[in-house]
């Protein structure tokens, strides 16, 4: 009898191991399901910010974060392969050739005020930064392509466990 209620609770232990990974691994998918909607959110803030200003307009706009950082959001537009984005976009980051936002380019090396550092709350003080990126591509005097990029910062490495796919937004806006 001894040795079948040690068989007994060697298998309980074993399920129960199984169930506490099983346990961490949801948690995990938990907050990456948090970061990807959170980069979502923050992409399709910028680019209704943009979308709303006529898209022959030049204005700055202005978005503040978390941690009171002021960011400056360029709106100017330029044709495809004439502005700062490189041969496939407009004015702002650089685009690939699918038309996404090619992150390979270092952050310092995009335009001022077409990328920001934007900084989210969360529960319990928490906070997460995320990589912000842009670019719009001026179609006629009355429409342009907006095309916006978001990522959680330190958790972008190919090949990693913590990887997580840019939301990548974009849409033709005018007025």
């Amino acid at each position: 009898m001894l040795i079948e209620l040690l068989i007994s609770m060697s298998i309980l232990v074993v399920g129960l191991g199984a169930l506490m990974i099983l346990l961490v691994s949801a948690v995990y998918t938990d907050g990456r399901s948090r970061n990807d909607t959170t980069s979502t959110m923050v992409a399709e803030h910028v680019l209704e910010q943009i979308s709303a200003q006529p898209a022959n307009g030049t204005l700055l706009l202005q978005l503040v974060d978390c941690a009171n950082t002021t960011w400056n959001i360029d709106t100017t537009g330029s044709v495809q392969g004439a502005g700062s984005g490189g041969a496939y976009g407009g004015n702002g980051a650089s685009l690939t050739s699918t038309g996404t936002v090619d992150w390979t380019e270092n952050y310092s090396s995009v335009p001022n005020n077409y990328a920001m550092r934007y900084v989210s709350c969360g529960v319990g003080g928490t906070r997460t930064t995320y990589d912000v990126r842009w670019n719009v591509i001026t179609i006629t005097n009355y429409s342009r392509m907006v095309v916006v990029s978001a990522r959680p910062t330190g958790s972008a490495t190919v090949g990693g466990l913590r990887y997580i796919m840019p939301a990548q937004l974009r849409t033709i806006a005018g007025m």
